[in-house]
C-alpha cells in the first residue's frame, strides 16, 4: 500500500504531497548527497520547491546543486533507481514522469510549460503546459534541454548538449539534435552503468 506523505516547509513556504508507491527503506531517497568533483561543495546547493504531488517508486538519488520545482496541481513520478547527478533543474508545472533506472548527467534543464503565456489574435492560451515522458532505462547526457511535450522510448540514450523538442518512442537508440533537427543517431544501442 503507497505511504502518504504530507510536506510543509516554512523555508521555503512550499506545500505538498509525497507518496511512496514501494517498499520503504532506510536510505531509499537521498537529497544532495551525491556530488561531481567539478562542483563547489561550500556553495552548490541543492532546492526543491513542491506544492504539487511526488510520486516515488523506489530507489531516488538527487546530487548536490540539483533545482527541483513541482508547481501546485502539479505531479512529477520518479521510478525505481532514479539517479540524477547535479547542478540540473527539472520544474514541473502540469507532468514529468521517468521510468525506472533513468540516469540524469549534469546541467540538464527539462521543463513540461513555458510560463509565460502565449495568446493568439482572440486572447485564447496557444502554449499551455504538456506532460513529458521519460521510459525506463534512459540515459539523458549532459548539458541537455527537454521541453514539454516530449516522449522518449525506453532503452535510450540522449547524446550531450541537445535540445529536444520532439518525441522518439522508438526504443534502443542514441537520440540527438536541436528541435526540428531531433535525429536517431544510431539503433540497436543498449547502455550500463
Amino acid at each position: 500500500m503507497p505511504v502518504l506523505i504530507y510536506w510543509r516547509s516554512e523555508l521555503y513556504k512550499t506545500h505538498g504531497k509525497i507518496i511512496i508507491d514501494a517498499p520503504v527503506s532506510t536510505g531509499m531517497v537521498k537529497l544532495g548527497s551525491h556530488s561531481l568533483g567539478t562542483q563547489d561543495l561550500l556553495y552548490s546547493r541543492t532546492m526543491w520547491e513542491m506544492m504539487g504531488t511526488l510520486i516515488i517508486k523506489g530507489k531516488v538519488r538527487i546530487g548536490r546543486g540539483c533545482k527541483i520545482s513541482i508547481g501546485e496541481n502539479a505531479t512529477m513520478t520518479l521510478g525505481d533507481n532514479f539517479i540524477i547527478t547535479g547542478n540540473s533543474e527539472i520544474i514541473c508545472q502540469k507532468e514529468i514522469i521517468f521510468g525506472d533506472h533513468c540516469l540524469l548527467s549534469w546541467d540538464i534543464l527539462m521543463m513540461d510549460t513555458d510560463f509565460h503565456q502565449i495568446l493568439d489574435e482572440n486572447g485564447q492560451i496557444i502554449n499551455d503546459p504538456k506532460p513529458i515522458v521519460i521510459g525506463n532505462h534512459v540515459w539523458i547526457g549532459c548539458r541537455n534541454t527537454i521541453l514539454k511535450g516530449v516522449s522518449i522510448g525506453d532503452n535510450n540514450i540522449i547524446s550531450a548538449n541537445s535540445t529536444i523538442t520532439r518525441s522518439c518512442k522508438e526504443n534502443n537508440c542514441v537520440i540527438g539534435g536541436h528541435g526540428k533537427s531531433l535525429e536517431i543517431i544510431k539503433r540497436n544501442v543498449n547502455w550500463k552503468a
